[in-house]
């Protein structure tokens, strides 16, 4: 939910401007009002309801969309991934060395903190999670958090995620949790550097997502980035551990990765997203979503279905809380109007590979934006 503001004071105490800066301002705002007598009636200026604000973006064209496209399938989904790695700025990562950093046992877990170094200006954190030291897997599974931390799926404490990473590794599965930009100990971008600030989700400034808008001057985005950091550690994993396929899991922002970077990957096994994958159209506007998954000029060309039907003919399964509703105080709003039509549009693209019975759904009853575990669990073993 949004800070309420409602004094000058509460703006520039937001924007880290502080109460010696408040007080200077209050102090030449009363000096000017002196000077210049009265101040004009409040009546005399427009009000909103004296204008028309019924203003949201329509007519997306979706030019590339699969019901649009005429071709084969198999045309289609090269044409649709070069267009999305286009509009997501990806281009393919450079292997990466990785180091171990400390590990702990907890339930019946053994995790080990890993950071790897993507360049000399950055470097980025993964919880490796099995229940007993690893030496090789042919198997593992991507657990990707949502807005949040990755801290919270391996067990630092109890949130929507339900520690669904740790719980995998309980299962006996080889569990790889790395942390995305903009999150957690990557909360900063720029920590490091005392002019710049490219935070995302904290920030003791006011938050502002500076990590997204700085990207979109340079024709990257976020979501493109982190898709690269997965995909590094998802080599990291083959070159290290011996693993050949990648389930994937994740939940609300991890839910849209986990949907969108399998299109970059020829190891991905089976696709469970959370909380997620209902059309980009309205999720900012209408279900007040965070822009980490926004992608420039997206709906010009295609839609979250596509992207998913890029995996074709992977399983996937589309899971949601029934109570994840639009609504004033659901910032999330998942299990919006647009997931039905989505899923049929995902539907027929699947049908086209000849995989239809490979996209399934599941509704967790009374639950909101939450991980259901049982059904996460139920879905890898299927």
């Amino acid at each position: 939910m949004g800070t309420e503001i409602n004094t000058r004071r509460d703006f520039l105490k937001m924007a880290g401007l502080g109460l010696a800066a408040a007080a200077n301002v209050d102090s030449l705002v009363r000096g000017a009002e002196s000077q210049t007598g009265k101040n004009v009636d409040k009546a005399f200026f427009i009000r909103p309801e004296e204008l028309t604000l019924k203003f949201h973006h329509t007519g997306a064209q979706r030019r590339l969309s699969f019901a649009n496209f005429e071709g084969t399938p198999q045309a289609w989904k090269r044409a649709c991934r070069q267009k999305l790695a286009e509009l997501i700025g990806f281009g393919e990562p450079a292997p990466c060395a990785a180091k171990p950093v400390r590990s702990v046992e907890h339930e019946g877990v053994h995790i080990e903190a890993w950071v790897m170094r993507v360049s000399d200006q950055l470097s980025i954190p993964a919880y490796l999670l099995s229940r007993e030291p690893k030496r090789q897997s042919a198997t593992a599974v991507m657990a990707i958090h949502g807005h949040g931390e990755a801290e919270p799926c391996i067990g630092m404490y109890e949130d929507y995620h339900h520690r669904f990473a740790l719980r995998l590794a309980q299962a006996g599965h080889f569990v790889l949790c790395p942390e995305l930009r903009g999150f957690g100990a990557l909360g900063d971008m720029a920590f490091g550097d005392e002019r710049h600030c490219l935070d995302y989700w904290k920030s003791a400034r006011g938050r502002q997502f500076t990590l997204i808008s700085d990207a979109f001057l340079f024709g990257q985005t976020v979501i493109g980035h982190t898709i690269g950091d997965l995909l590094r550690w998802e080599n990291w994993l083959s070159d290290n551990y011996g693993v050949q396929t990648v389930d994937v899991a994740g939940i609300s922002y991890g839910g849209d990765l986990a949907v969108t970077y399998p299109a970059f990957s020829d190891r991905i096994g089976k696709i469970y997203t959370s909380g997620s994958m209902g059309s980009f159209e309205g999720i900012f506007s209408r279900c007040y979503n965070a822009p980490a998954h926004g992608i420039p000029d997206v709906l010009n060309w295609l839609d979250r279905s596509d992207i998913a039907g890029l995996s074709a003919p992977r399983p996937i399964r589309l899971h949601y809380g029934e109570l994840d509703t639009p609504g004033p105080r659901n910032n999330s709003a998942a299990y919006n109007e647009t997931v039905q039509p989505a899923l049929a549009e995902l539907r027929k693209i699947y049908q086209a590979f000849g995989a239809e019975s490979q996209v399934s759904l599941y509704v967790t009853p009374n639950s909101w934006h939450e991980m259901d575990n049982a059904d996460l669990r139920k879905f890898l073993a299927g």
